[in-house]
């Protein structure tokens, strides 16, 4: 996520962004909030193909989906 981005949520969530250690805890914070969504998602995604014997789209999806996160 750019930091822009997570700067631009964090006022709309009416956070105090009153110095730069601030920011950098609230990206730091963003970053742990995606890295838990990706994992969870990921999760999901794996399970579809235990659901669906056969198939491996979910273990491919969940692949990506934790790539993400390494870049």
């Amino acid at each position: 996520m750019e930091r822009e981005q997570v700067i631009r949520m964090a006022r709309e969530a009416d956070l105090w962004l009153t110095s730069d250690e601030r920011i950098a805890a609230v990206e730091r914070f963003a970053a742990l909030v995606a890295a838990a969504e990706r994992n969870a998602c990921a999760a999901i995604a794996r399970k579809w193909d235990v659901d669906h014997p056969g198939s491996n789209y979910g273990g491919c999806i969940a692949t990506l989906m934790e790539a993400r996160g390494q870049a």
